[in-house]
């Protein structure tokens, strides 16, 4: 991480909590991450173009399973209801809000559905999220405005799943997108070329109406 030569934004994710250790779950559940990561674990980004609202959704008397609690959607629909009009509005969690598949349902974030009526009506743009291992861009519909979920794919663990390969999203916007739409770029790792190539498109416009 050190060496992306960007600043890092990071959420805890579910393998970032003791398993086997339980005084340690119970006592200092997140003294391995805060130490290697930061103590901050719902850190926000802003810039001129930008707002980004990270959210824990880990609990540690869960092993795997998300939640996001009435608080936390509170304090989102509060900070991306304060966005500016030019920035693009991302929400961080790890587990998943929406899935594309039934056998992921499961997987799915505890308490999404009070979460995404008061996050589309304050005005965010796009949800992401991992957990899953399964890269995916999709609109969500029946909201008070256009809402996006993006997942990522498997970064750079050995655990993908049914034979996709490692790959990351890269999202751009404003100077590096066209104007008004946020392009996603999924790029696949090449096990021959040892290397990161571009894969997938997919670009959004959010409503700014």
């Amino acid at each position: 991480m050190d060496r992306l030569g960007a600043p890092v934004l990071a959420v805890p994710g579910n393998h970032d909590i003791p398993l086997f250790d339980l005084w340690a779950r119970l006592r200092r559940p997140y003294g391995p991450y805060s130490a290697a990561i930061g103590t901050d674990l719902e850190p926000v980004h802003r810039s001129a173009e930008l707002l980004v609202v990270c959210v824990n959704t880990t609990r540690p008397w869960r092993h795997k399973d998300g939640e996001v609690s009435a608080l936390q959607i509170d304090r989102v629909a509060r900070l991306v209801a304060q966005a500016d009009p030019a920035q693009l509005r991302v929400v961080v969690v790890h587990q998943p809000i929406a899935v594309t598949r039934a056998a992921d349902e499961p997987n799915r974030l505890r308490g999404h559905a009070a979460a995404l009526q008061p996050w589309a009506e304050a005005g965010a743009d796009l949800v992401i999220g991992g957990h899953i291992h399964r890269p995916s861009v999709m609109p969500l519909h029946g909201l008070a405005r256009p809402l996006w979920v993006v997942q990522a794919g498997t970064a750079v663990s050995s655990r993908v799943r049914d034979g996709m390969p490692n790959s990351v999203n890269l999202l751009r916007w404003g100077a590096e997108a066209a104007p008004g739409r946020c392009r996603i770029e999924q790029w696949d790792y090449q096990a021959d070329e040892r290397d990161f190539r571009l894969a997938k498109v997919s670009e959004v416009q959010p409503d700014r109406t």
